[in-house]
């Protein structure tokens, strides 16, 4: 079964959508800066947030805040289509329960008839909902299928517990993750239904695939084995394999922690058959904070919008990400 991204939408630290995002992230512009929030100490941290969405908001109302925006703007050219919405928010969110009611409201009352679907599974969550995705799509249950993701670091409590588990961005602890939040979703459609209602593909979908990491931030199991990605990867650039070809352009969740770091230089010496020229790997949140649950969502959208606009480096990215549980994501998309 084949699917195409018809469109996306995205609000970041950089961009209130998916176009000023991606110009933005492909020009290389860093969006960290002093936050509003403070450690143990009281001394205010490093982070990436939106000084469009009041310092004061936090928890499930922010990512509501965050949310809607880049939801109405991916779905606007299908807003009379029927429709299957998957939204991941992170694995540890806090009042996951009321999170997960109130994003399917917001849901519900932006796409009445939308079947919706809050799934707090991190950054795998995005990557399993496709493979469901082409599923609802091929046995013409919607016309369309919407994947994003919300996340956002701007809570005291977040900052606590990253502080906590010696996990928190500073000058004096590099091995750690800079906060930030994100939210990014994208549009998967049949190409006859694309075409039926004139909307241009702008991505094709190649492949995905999953795996399960033992190494989290909780063992001692070393980084280095990569098993879990590695499967990810092989199974999702399977079609490249068989074609000959490679994917010039990656899109990582890689933040500064070296544990991630350590399975990724293991799985990019494993898969150098699928690799290819100009070898662009990006990690958008080594410059924009950490993305949580919106990093696929928001790598989609880039190179979608790197295609449409004809600064992408690569006619074929391969996406990755993977959450504390050790589940891993990855996901292969194709210029249309």
């Amino acid at each position: 079964m084949s699917a195409v991204v018809v469109n996306m939408g995205a609000r970041t630290v950089l961009g209130l959508d998916a176009r000023e995002t991606g110009f933005l992230l492909r020009a290389g512009f860093p969006a960290m800066s002093e936050s509003a929030l403070a450690n143990a100490a009281g001394e205010a941290i490093t982070g990436a947030f939106l000084s469009t969405v009041d310092a004061r908001l936090i928890g499930v109302e922010r990512l509501a805040a965050l949310a809607l925006p880049p939801f109405l703007e991916a779905i606007a050219p299908i807003q009379d289509r029927t429709m299957e919405v998957h939204l991941a928010i992170d694995e540890g969110c806090f009042d996951v329960e009321i999170a997960t009611g109130v994003l399917e409201t917001m849901v519900k009352r932006a796409a009445p008839g939308a079947r919706v679907s809050v799934e707090p599974r991190g950054e795998a969550g995005p990557g399993a909902s496709i493979t469901g995705a082409l599923r609802a799509l091929e046995a013409r249950q919607v016309e369309a299928v919407v994947i994003g993701g919300v996340h956002s670091d701007h809570d005291p409590r977040a900052i606590a517990a990253l502080e906590a588990s010696g996990r928190l961005f500073s000058r004096e602890n590099l091995d750690a993750r800079i906060p930030g939040e994100c939210a990014a979703f994208f549009v998967l459609m049949r190409p006859q239904e694309a075409a039926r209602y004139r909307l241009s593909p702008l991505a094709n979908v190649l492949g995905v695939g999953s795996g399960r990491e033992k190494a989290t931030p909780d063992n001692d199991a070393t980084a280095y084995e990569a098993l879990g990605l590695t499967k990810a990867v092989r199974e999702a650039t399977e079609s490249l394999l068989r074609g000959g070809r490679t994917a010039g352009w990656t899109l990582t969740d890689l933040t500064t922690e070296m544990r991630r770091l350590q399975e990724w230089e293991s799985v990019f010496a494993r898969t150098q058959n699928v690799l290819g020229r100009p070898y662009l790997i990006e990690s958008p949140a080594q410059r924009v904070g950490y993305l949580g649950a919106a990093a696929l969502p928001l790598f989609a959208a880039m190179a979608a919008m790197g295609w449409k606009h004809g600064y992408a480096p690569s006619d074929v990215a391969l996406l990755t990400a993977g959450n504390d549980g050790g589940a891993r994501a990855a996901v292969v998309l194709e210029q249309a």
